[in-house]
């Protein structure tokens, strides 16, 4: 293997070398750059011009809401009416306009991305009904699932890559990538400082300062920090805390050559959740399912408030990007990421569901036991309450875990129009290595006594490390991909391929058993066809394909993810307005989600694996109806199912989702703008049921979460253009106690319960 990766690496360096040759050769010969190669804009004064590179994306937007190009295809930036698959870009406008607590809240409003199990952790989202699981990816780096959130103080833009992406996301979820662009130095002056107050998930304080370090100068810096500490929904006990500090460095060593670099540094403390238990009468025939009497809907019934995700990281990117000439560009880019979580976490420790399904019927009995009458040869129940609200028994979770990642790569880009086609050629190398390790231990707790939630206990811990897990993972990535225009660039024709060496290894270091190891390669492709039928209307095909590789339940494993789609694309207004739209059919094999019953029985394998598949259309309207009004407006339909043909527990089958923005531009309410949002979540599966039953009966969904309405309100004012105000309502019908995400009958799979209302109000000082 190592012999072989050592060849396939000298034939994509000799290849890479050769390409630099023939573009150098070629670039007296070539004619001028087709759209997505380098452009030159105003720099810091009117006379001064840089080159702006392949690889950055444009500062402007068409539309508060829309922007016009994307770099989440090939890391290259490209026009979005000429990409051959589906691209939405969330704009820092917008992300302005909805104050998120999280970049889902911004997210939301893509077609086919709804909310992941569990609103605390993880920037969990579901994209074309695949669970992110916490990955996500940050300028243009894969990032594994950690248990952090980003804060939305560093996000300039988010970029939405739907279905498999090899070359932004080799071993990420083929439902798409979630690209978090962040902000950079800029080489004019802006300062501000931005207070945030709210009943819930607010309480904050940001500083974002940016600007050359002189007039003129070659460098530039910027510094963003935010401190936060809240309370949660549920009680004033269940905190939200934050820390940021981000400082940037941008040196302009020529008008087509910059560095930047970026550390972002942040804390998070994250209450876990209050215990939830689904009331054992509900069934899948129920429309409005509901907890356990003697459960409160908003409180912690008995969950310690020390109970948490504690997260440490520091991230540091370098990137350096060139222009050789207006064809040419080179980027060449790292990243080094620390990870320690340290977090102490109350878990129920009720009995497990496997023995609660009829064998018979495959449904859950959730106060019944299943066993063999060896006299009749049949399965009788026997009545076993899942839980005494008096005595629910906890335990204590314990958990340290580091990790160090170190990611390296470089891109060549060539774009060529000669008389007859146009040519883009893009190609790199990548390198990922990570470290880790996790530390776990249980405490014992009393049980709680719903009777009295407020009674404080602190765990006891053995000396004993329950868990010690071991992994690391070397990866590399060699790809190349070709575009080529004819017809005038009338129809684009792509193709590429990716092959992705990987040696991963787990280990459970208690039992010093040896480790499993996936040393082996994949070759992953992509290919697609875009026709412009008018200079504003496209139709596309393409194929995509990734695959990740992981270890579960010490087995390894890949996860191969395949995507076929057919779409449309159009713009309207001078690019101020799209409506986009496309079929698909996605399909995943060995996907592993988090076992519900290793939740409360810790001896039960941690991870379920399943094969999943799915099929859909989406539509996509963004930008402006009026020079006055922007709009985004999306619908989808999944049809999002297991191997035996089940609904996937938090996927719906149809989403919607209309957000309005109005903005006054003269007159007496000049600075004035009003919003208005509305997402639409259709019934979900609340559960994974187990496969088969004792009788070799298929497991059913025991229940479904009604359809889910979320409306925000929003207005904003700017004032003598140094003050600017933001007032956002939630929930303003305050709609609240029903379940609203769920993975599992019990707290810890994701149970939430949907707030009430929420009024937010911040004010933004520049300077």
């Amino acid at each position: 293997m190592k012999n072989t990766l050592h060849r396939t690496v000298r034939c994509h360096c000799i290849i890479l070398t050769g390409l630099l040759a023939a573009f150098g050769a070629n670039a007296l010969s070539a004619q001028a750059a087709p759209p997505g190669a380098a452009t030159r804009v105003p720099a810091a004064s009117d006379d001064e011009i840089v080159t702006l590179s392949q690889f950055t994306v444009s500062g402007s937007t068409a539309d508060r809401y829309r922007a016009a190009d994307a770099i989440s295809a090939v890391r290259v930036r490209a026009p979005l009416l000429d990409t051959p698959s589906s691209i939405s870009v969330v704009t820092r406008d917008m992300i302005d306009d909805l104050a998120p607590s999280r970049i889902f809240d911004a997210a939301r409003y893509v077609s086919g991305v709804q909310d992941g199990r569990g609103m605390q952790f993880q920037d969990r989202m579901i994209l074309r009904g695949f669970e992110s699981n916490g990955q996500r990816t940050v300028d243009n780096f894969l990032q594994p699932a950690d248990a952090d959130n980003i804060d939305e103080a560093v996000v300039d833009r988010i970029e939405v890559a739907k279905g498999p992406n090899a070359i932004l996301s080799p071993s990420g979820a083929p439902g798409g990538a979630i690209n978090v662009i962040t902000k950079s130095p800029l080489y004019r002056q802006k300062r501000s400082v931005t207070g945030l107050i709210g009943l819930y998930d607010a309480q904050k304080v940001s500083l974002d300062a940016t600007g050359p370090f002189a007039p003129g100068s070659a460098f530039a810096y910027r510094v963003i920090g935010s401190l936060q500490d809240s309370r949660r929904y549920w009680d004033e006990e269940a905190r939200l805390r934050g820390k940021v500090l981000a400082p940037m460095f941008a040196w302009r060593l020529s008008d087509r050559t910059q560095l930047q670099v970026k550390l972002i540094a942040a804390e998070h403390w994250i209450f876990r959740e209050p215990l939830l238990i689904i009331d054992p009468s509900v069934t899948a025939a129920t429309d409005d399912p509901g907890l356990a009497p003697g459960i409160s809907k908003r409180g912690l019934n008995g969950i310690q408030p020390w109970s948490h995700v504690g997260t440490h990281t520091a991230d540091l990117f370098t990137q350096l990007t060139t222009s050789v000439n207006q064809n040419i560009s080179l980027r060449f880019a790292a990243n080094g990421r620390y990870y320690f979580e340290d977090s102490e976490q109350e878990f129920l420790s009720t009995p497990s569901l496997t023995n609660r399904y009829n064998p018979y019927t495959g449904e859950l009995t959730q106060n019944q036991t299943w066993a063999l009458d060896a006299a009749t040869n049949k399965y009788v129940p026997t009545y076993s309450a899942f839980f005494n609200p008096n005595a629910i028994p906890v335990r204590a979770d314990a958990q340290w875990s580091r990790r160090k990642t170190a990611n390296a790569q470089a891109d060549i880009v060539g774009s060529y129009t000669f008389p007859f086609f146009s040519t883009q050629t893009v190609a790199g190398v990548a390198y990922s290595r990570q470290t880790g390790y996790t530390h776990g231990k249980n405490g014992t707790l009393p049980a709680i006594d719903l009777a009295h939630p407020d009674a404080r206990y602190n765990p006891v811990y053995g000396s004993a490390l329950n868990t010690f897990n071991k992994s690391s993972f070397t990866n590399w990535q060699l790809y190349v991909n070709e575009r080529v225009g004819l017809f005038k660039d009338r129809l684009f024709l792509t193709a590429g391929v990716l092959r992705f060496n990987t040696k991963t290894t787990g280990q459970n270091a208690l039992t010093n058993s040896a480790p499993s190891v996936l040393d082996d390669g994949k070759n992953m492709s992509s290919v697609g066809a875009l026709v412009k039928v008018l200079p504003n209307v496209s139709v596309y095909y393409s194929h995509s394909s990734n695959s990740s590789p992981t270890i579960a339940n010490n087995l390894p494993l890949w996860r191969d993810g395949k995507q076929d789609e057919y779409g449309f694309k159009s713009e309207f207004l001078n690019q101020r307005l799209s409506f986009n739209g496309a079929y698909f059919e996605i399909t995943q094999t060995n996907v592993t989600i988090p076992n519900p019953d290793h939740q409360t029985d810790p001896a039960a394998p941690e991870q379920l694996i399943a094969d999943y598949g799915n099929e859909g259309f989406e539509f996509e309207l963004i930008g402006s109806l009026t020079p006055h009004l922007s709009a985004v407006a999306t619908y989808s339909h999944l049809r999002m199912r297991d191997s035996l043909g089940r609904n996937v527990r938090g996927v719906a089958d149809n989403l919607a989702a209309l957000l309005l923005n109005y903005r006054y531009t003269d007159g007496g309410l000049k600075g004035l703008a009003l919003s208005a949002g509305v997402n639409c979540t259709g019934k979900r599966a609340g559960d994974t049921p187990v496969n088969f039953t004792a009788a070799n009966v298929v497991g059913q969904t025991s229940f479904y979460l009604k359809p889910m309405y979320a409306i925000t309100l929003g207005a904003s004012y700017r004032w003598h253009e140094k003050y600017f105000f933001r007032l956002t309502i939630d929930n303003p019908f305050d709609d609240k106690g029903y379940i609203s995400v769920a993975g599992g009958r019990v707290s810890g799979t994701g149970i939430t319960t949907a707030p009430g209302t929420n009024v937010k109000f911040s004010t933004t000082f520049e300077f």
